[in-house]
């Protein structure tokens, strides 16, 4: 059993986590010290968003009014027992609402650049966009695209300028521009040399055409698409890593790593599952 505090860990970094692990867990939640409207509970079948409970609330509705909790304590038990379904959407769908919600909440004419900057806020919008990037990997995970080996790089690329955008935008430091960061990548992952640049974001027309033209054993395919996706997956790396510098605080950059690095892990382990042969 593990517990905490929603102040020290965000219930959208706890719920994520417990996806990618792919977890049979009940996270129960409570806020202040009264019982019933304060009290929650989310249920995981194997990294599957099954069941959610506030109070007397159930499912979709219960989802988004938990994740308007900012504080109060949680409690994680592993081996949840068999829940009914009552959660039709996908966790990514929820935390994005919500994020988009608390946005429009705080987002006031006061036009103070302190609060803009907080690492709070840094925070939220980081994991609203993580949040919409996991559906991409849900996608290669769910084997959603057309097979082969072409789509699959083609979706890496936009998760990768995904990030890119986030990072230039608030990062007014030239050496972040793919056009300065490729070729220091290239230096310790050589395939990273057929990703090209193009308008300040990474393309991959170069590697595409090379793998559309690959007429040998399958199993040489199959790798170089391992390559290419390592190469990208490295240059995301690059950029999330970037963007746990915007913090000042040490807890918002941890939680960051933290999230990311997990993130980062299931996507690889998303493109391993990827068929490469068409």
């Amino acid at each position: 059993m593990v517990e905490g505090d929603l102040l020290d860990l965000t219930l959208p970094s706890l719920l994520q986590a417990l996806m990618r692990e792919r977890s049979s867990a009940v996270l129960r939640l409570q806020r202040g010290t009264d019982e019933g409207a304060n009290q929650g509970s989310v249920y995981f079948s194997e990294g599957a968003l099954v069941h959610a409970l506030a109070g007397e609330v159930a499912g979709d509705d219960a989802m988004y009014e938990l994740l308007g909790w900012s504080e109060g304590r949680f409690r994680l038990v592993r081996d949840a027992d068999q829940q009914p379904r009552t959660v039709t959407a996908r966790l990514a769908k929820f935390i994005a609402a919500a994020e988009s919600l608390q946005s429009g909440g705080t987002s006031t004419s006061q036009g103070n650049a302190g609060d803009e900057s907080s690492d709070e806020r840094i925070l939220h919008e980081l994991l609203t966009q993580l949040a919409r990037l996991e559906q991409d990997k849900v996608r290669l995970e769910e084997r959603e695209l057309e097979p082969g080996a072409v789509p699959a790089l083609l979706l890496l690329a936009t998760v990768v300028n995904s990030m890119i955008a986030v990072v230039t935008a608030r990062c007014t430091d030239s050496d972040v521009l793919p056009s300065r960061v490729l070729p220091r990548l290239a230096e310790a992952q050589p395939y990273t040399q057929l990703l090209g640049e193009d308008m300040e974001r990474v393309s991959v027309a170069t590697a595409v055409n090379v793998l559309k033209t690959w007429n040998t054993a399958i199993d040489d395919r199959k790798q170089l698409f391992l390559d290419l996706s390592r190469a990208l997956i490295d240059v995301l790396a690059f950029y999330g890593n970037t963007a746990g510098t915007f913090f000042r605080e040490s807890r918002e950059r941890e939680e960051w790593r933290a999230t990311f690095g997990v993130f980062v892990d299931g996507l690889w382990t998303a493109v391993g599952q990827v068929d490469a042969a068409e």
